[in-house]
């Protein structure tokens, strides 16, 4: 059981925090009112196609009055008992193919989907040269052996000298 003072702040921070929760439900309950509904088709759909007005954005998150015609076009094609290929390739036959979010996977947009494997394929072939060539060159190890042996070079074998003669 709680008493005194210290019990009295316990309780004044406990109700702090629980309005503090309440607030923050508050605050985030219109943000979810507004989303759609996860299992709603045209929203699945929408988020396949680009906005025709807003660069970058596709057409489910876009509030623009032509987004709006093209989801109600969409949900109208579904109520006709059209599959979602289908409206997508209705779009795609009356846009052309960068009305889609994903570019198609022929023609002269296969390079784009390639162009990342080739990449990764380039860097692991060169980080594979660099390796190569970084376990070919001396390690300071053999460059003191070699020392140890003797030089040819009279630079070396003076500096040796030098050194024996210091110690």
């Amino acid at each position: 059981m709680i008493s005194g003072t210290a019990g009295k702040r316990e309780k004044s921070a406990l109700f702090a925090c629980l309005l503090a929760l309440l607030a923050m439900i508050a605050v985030t309950l219109p943000a979810f009112a507004q989303a759609p509904a996860p299992d709603d088709e045209t929203y699945h759909i929408a988020k396949k196609l680009n906005c025709p007005t807003c660069a970058g954005r596709n057409l489910a998150d876009c509030p623009t009055d032509t987004c709006a015609q093209w989801k109600a076009e969409i949900k109208a094609q579904l109520d006709q008992g059209k599959s979602a290929q289908e409206v997508l390739a209705y779009f795609e036959n009356r846009f052309g193919s960068t009305v889609l979010q994903e570019p198609p996977k022929s023609g002269s947009t296969i390079l784009l989907w390639l162009a990342p494997v080739g990449a990764a394929i380039a860097l692991i072939a060169a980080a594979g040269l660099v390796l190569r060539h970084m376990s070919k060159r001396r390690t300071p190890a053999l460059i003191i052996a070699d020392a140890a042996q003797g030089s040819d070079d009279p630079f070396v074998s003076q500096l040796e000298e030098d050194v024996k003669r210091s110690q």
